[in-house]
């Protein structure tokens, strides 16, 4: 960067010791960064878009801090200009990257992801690498990393409120990006401070040279260091979602849906907040078995489940307790309104027919539904529900019957 103060010849390294070792320290880091993101995406094939972006990335912070180390007082457009393009690029990078790891519902526009790098290339161009356009060029580069930075701490933020993450992890994890944002303003405003320098003036060091550079380590440092716990994160969560799925249809097994039960049981005898539990069984689940074959009775238990699904609040859960027979929990919910959610989920499974090829397949279920008492047992709960479901079968199925017991 260059000052009014501090000359060095031309040709001459115009780095420091402390900037010189800090910017190996800086190569040796995200160089080890690259190769444990490429691992990561490549080898374990762990969030491979999002990690193999982030090595290309870190690949990128590598070479401009191998520019960076050449760089002399002799004019270049490569060691300048290409430098700052070249952490453009890798913010741009890594911010791809999370966008695919925290898997937003609606992608940035590509003018909000690359329009900050074009106009910064436009402006860059225009001036020649000498001390006189050093101010033009800082208060461009710290501009165009402040708006690369918000879109990384924006679109991390948001996507991971898609994951309800409390508002403390959401903070910790996208907020590196924010004070790097805060961070590059910060300079801008400095720079603008210190005045441009004497329009004869060559390359020199300018006074807050390195502990810019160390904030630029310890923000990219925090960058990767939150990204790779957000994977860890989503490796973890991904383990305990196939633990607790059911592997033939994928929602929750009889072991998550009865887990998920007794937090409720306890959230209602403290609180007294009504929770339904809703039972149903597929009507004549042999026959399709028998007529149709086995593989057919697997696919209608899975499109048993993508109907239902498709009927219930994100709060609701739908776990398989054993063969077709399945069980639906409805926090906040009162016996009316499980019997009118048991009934939508009922004539949706009556009019959409599981097709296989050119045959069209009738589904049909018997439906209980019961309203857990504020001193009811787990137990009991799960007794009446149940007993509502025979009800409903032996009055004929395709029906649903309600508990009115009051425990």
């Amino acid at each position: 960067m260059i000052a009014a103060s501090q000359h060095c010849h031309l040709g001459e390294p115009f780095l420091g010791q402390v900037d010189i070792t800090l910017f190996y320290m800086d190569m040796v880091l995200t160089t080890m960064w690259a190769f444990s993101w490429g691992v990561i995406g490549g080898a374990m094939k762990m969030a491979p878009k999002a990690t193999i972006r982030f090595c290309v990335a870190n690949l990128l912070f590598a070479g401009t801090v191998a520019l960076l180390v050449q760089r002399t007082a002799t004019p270049s457009y490569l060691h300048y200009q290409g430098v700052e393009w070249l952490v453009f690029m890798g913010l741009a990078a890594f911010h791809s990257g999370i966008v695919y790891l925290v898997r937003l519902d609606e992608l940035p526009t590509l003018a909000r992801r690359i329009g900050p790098i074009l106009i910064a290339m436009v402006i860059t161009l225009q001036v020649a690498p000498e001390g006189s356009s050093y101010m033009v060029r800082a208060i461009v580069f710290s501009l165009t990393v402040a708006a690369l930075t918000f879109n990384c701490f924006w679109d991390c933020y948001r996507g991971l409120r898609n994951d309800q993450f409390s508002a403390t992890v959401r903070w910790a994890i996208s907020g590196p990006f924010l004070l790097a944002t805060l961070a590059m303003l910060a300079r801008t405003l400095l720079v603008l401070l210190e005045g441009p320098p004497p329009s004869n003036a060559v390359f020199v060091q300018v006074p807050h040279f390195t502990p810019f550079l160390w904030m630029l380590t310890v923000i990219v440092m925090a960058m990767n260091i939150t990204m790779a716990g957000l994977t860890a994160g989503r490796l973890v969560k991904r383990f305990r979602s196939l633990a607790e799925q059911d592997h033939l249809t994928g929602c929750l097994n009889r072991a998550s849906i009865e887990e998920r039960l007794s937090i409720e049981l306890e959230r209602t005898h403290r609180s007294g907040e009504p929770v339904a539990c809703v039972f149903f069984d597929l009507d004549h689940f042999k026959d399709i078995n028998d007529r149709h074959g086995h593989e057919t009775g697997d696919r209608a238990l899975c499109h048993v489940v993508e109907v239902v699904q498709s009927r219930l609040r994100t709060v609701d859960a739908l776990g398989r307790f054993g063969g077709e027979e399945f069980m639906v929990l409805m926090p906040g919910t009162h016996i009316t309104g499980a019997r009118e959610a048991a009934n939508r989920m009922r004539l949706a499974l009556e009019e959409t027919p599981l097709q296989v090829q050119d045959t069209s397949i009738s589904l049909t279920a018997s439906f209980g539904a019961a309203v857990l008492g504020s001193k009811e047992s787990q137990a009991s709960v799960l007794r009446r529900a149940d007993a509502a479901m025979y009800l409903a079968k032996r009055n004929g199925r395709n029906r649903v019957e309600i508990s009115l017991e009051q425990v």
